[in-house]
């Protein structure tokens, strides 16, 4: 399949795009080194952890509760790449539920809502995001059997479940990706978003099946199997 790879044309959608995974080309995790590198290669995407410390600073770590001496300040992120980008969207994965509001804030005191969303968040949580989250759009995280990938009933009843807790979107591993999926979505309007493609046999199946985004630790390489089958 992928033999063909180089000499097939890809068929993106228009929007596509490609997130940065938090730690993209080896920085560490949900550092400022993370976000420079976002600014310095214009990823279209930065993927950040998002919880609070104990004394309720927002802050960048992979966690559901910070102490009050770990992450890297949230606030200082989101102003870099105010400062220095005018495109770098952030893909902001929740950790924690509890001060969603804190962050909204934070994002709007930069003026990034336009280029922020929400992502892990399960059916349990949509109503902690909804109540807490002001508007801000938000992909959901569903999980279910590989086996179900290709069964377009199955499919149906998620896409009923995203629609129904007012999700833009599903944000799902990549072993859960068919050609089937990505159809039914695109008819019903949603986005999907594959999660996290690291290698290049991955980053190709992927980019055959042409979703909305995928996210990856390295958004360079993707970025060039892109430019070669354009």
């Amino acid at each position: 399949m992928f033999k063909c790879f180089k000499n097939t044309k890809l068929a993106l959608p228009n929007d596509f795009t490609v997130t940065a995974h938090s730690g993209c080309e080896f920085t560490a995790d949900n550092s400022m080194e993370f976000v420079n590198k976002c600014v310095e290669i214009n990823a279209q995407v930065a993927e950040m952890d998002i919880t609070h410390r104990k004394n309720g600073a927002i802050v960048m770590i992979h966690k559901t509760l910070a102490e009050n001496d770990e992450g890297v300040l949230f606030e200082d992120a989101i102003k870099f790449i105010s400062e220095n980008s005018d495109t770098i969207k952030c893909n902001l994965d929740l950790k924690s539920f509890d001060e969603i509001d804190k962050v909204v804030d934070i994002i709007d005191k930069y003026g990034m809502r336009d280029r922020c969303f929400f992502t892990g968040i399960a059916e349990e949580q949509v109503k902690a995001v909804k109540a807490q989250g002001k508007g801000v759009p938000y992909y959901l995280n569903v999980k279910f059997p590989p086996s179900k990938k290709h069964n377009e009933k199955y499919l149906c009843e998620i896409i009923k479940k995203i629609q129904d807790s007012g999700a833009i979107g599903i944000n799902c591993h990549y072993s859960l990706a068919s050609k089937e999926m990505v159809k039914l979505f695109r008819d019903n309007g949603l986005l999907l978003s594959f999660w996290t493609a690291n290698t290049a046999r991955v980053m190709k199946k992927l980019l055959l099946l042409s979703p909305d985004n995928i996210t990856t630790r390295f958004p360079l390489k993707i970025k060039a199997l892109i430019e070669k089958n354009a």
